[in-house]
């Protein structure tokens, strides 16, 4: 709808209002209607008179930005790797902080830039380690170790959900990695005895951070369901030693959750609501 046509709109509500054509509250419903419709169409076009709006001192800092995304893409493989390790973090950091600037206001905008840094995190730290020669199982190992500890800190205290997951995933792979190291041929019924009781804590936790934190209980109930089929996982992608009837196993495991997640369905509910 064009403005003109809106603002006949608005005066006409105006009209039925000031003569009580209408009551007070259908007034000022259709009232809100057109002025939502009017934000949303600013919205839509924003981006672009920001552009043509745009003074001297923006273009130049947009143009630096671009600038510098491509010499650090151009020259990263150059500088030595302290360098390489000082710029993923503070490229990280400038996203995470920007996350925190916008994310009392806008968590999906707060969300895109925390994972932006996050896989930049990623993406710099395992290339510097492949252009140092480091892609060890040490080497591989540590990062997922310090980003899971950067993505747990940085879901924490950003209030996002799924960063804080992110990160006890990398938790996650470096347990299931541990563990195969240790016992490598290990049963399927040994996995079960590794990999469960950390899934009954993980739920355990739920039902504590529920009273305590309670805007992380959701993260701890995800990891604890995710944790109940880690040991099928663990033996499909590492273990050589896959039995007979995995895909029964499976499907096993996950009847089980069905039926104590239905019978236990009003109190988790509870624990996992904000």
């Amino acid at each position: 709808m064009n403005a003109e046509r809106r603002e006949i709109i608005l005066k006409e509500i105006d009209y039925w209002r000031t003569n009580r054509l209408l009551p007070e509250q259908y007034c000022d419903f259709l009232e809100n209607l057109y002025h939502e419709e009017e934000i949303q169409a600013s919205k839509r076009t924003f981006s672009l008179v920001a552009i043509q709006q745009g003074s001297m001192r923006t273009w130049l800092l947009g143009f630096g930005i671009i600038s510098l995304i491509f010499f650090i893409g151009f020259y990263f493989s150059l500088f030595p790797w302290p360098l390489q390790m000082a710029i993923a973090l503070l490229v990280t950091s400038i996203c995470y902080t920007f996350a925190a600037v916008i994310r009392p206001k806008k968590k999906v905008g707060a969300l895109l830039l925390a994972s932006v840094g996050s896989v930049v995190l990623l993406g710099l730290g395992g290339w510097s380690l492949w252009l140092q020669d480091w892609l060890t199982a040490g080497g591989v190992a540590s990062l997922i170790g310090i980003c899971g500890l950067i993505w747990w800190l940085a879901g924490y205290f950003l209030d996002l959900g799924i960063l804080n997951y992110c990160g006890f995933v990398c938790f996650i792979l470096l347990y299931g990695v541990m563990f195969e190291r240790i016992h490598p041929d290990a049963s399927w019924l040994m996995m079960q005895l590794f990999w469960l009781p950390l899934s009954v804590v993980m739920v355990w936790l739920c039902w504590l951070a529920h009273h305590r934190i309670k805007r992380i209980a959701p993260v701890f109930f995800a990891v604890g369901i995710t944790v109940w089929f880690m040991p099928e996982a663990d033996m499909l992608l590492m273990s050589e030693n896959v039995p007979n009837g995995m895909v029964l196993l499976c499907l096993l495991k996950i009847v089980a959750a069905f039926v104590i997640l239905y019978f236990l369905r009003k109190k988790w509910i509870v624990w996992v609501s904000k």
